[in-house]
């Protein structure tokens, strides 16, 4: 799923963007410059508190990476995906990365509880 939807790449397109460095984005969140790199490549997973401590590293709010990546993909948490594995009506098919996506995003939006 990472490499799918290239977390590492936007990641390091934010970075550059903000002309950091790999040395002061990983200090920021708390990291090694390799670790953020191997992350950058799509070689490491990235756990949710990793993302969280490099999105205020970045000065991003996790729900605008997240959108962010939704729109790299094509699919948003909105549409309509039946049970988890796409069975039937909206076709979005999901992994059980893409449930956790699905799951971390929810927890982001604004509370309707």
């Amino acid at each position: 799923m990472t490499k799918d939807l290239d977390i590492g790449g936007l990641l390091r397109e934010r970075r550059l963007q903000q002309g950091k460095t790999l040395k002061q984005v990983a200090s920021r969140a708390h990291t090694d410059p390799g670790n953020l790199s191997r992350i950058e490549r799509n070689e490491q997973q990235l756990s949710v508190p990793r993302m969280l401590a490099l999105c205020d590293a970045l000065n991003w709010k996790p729900e605008e990476f997240v959108r962010r990546l939704e729109r790299r993909r094509g699919h948003h948490v909105g549409d309509v995906a039946a049970d988890y594995n796409g069975a039937s009506g909206g076709g979005l098919e999901l992994t059980s990365g893409d449930r956790l996506q699905v799951s971390f995003t929810a927890r982001l939006a604004p509370g309707k509880e």
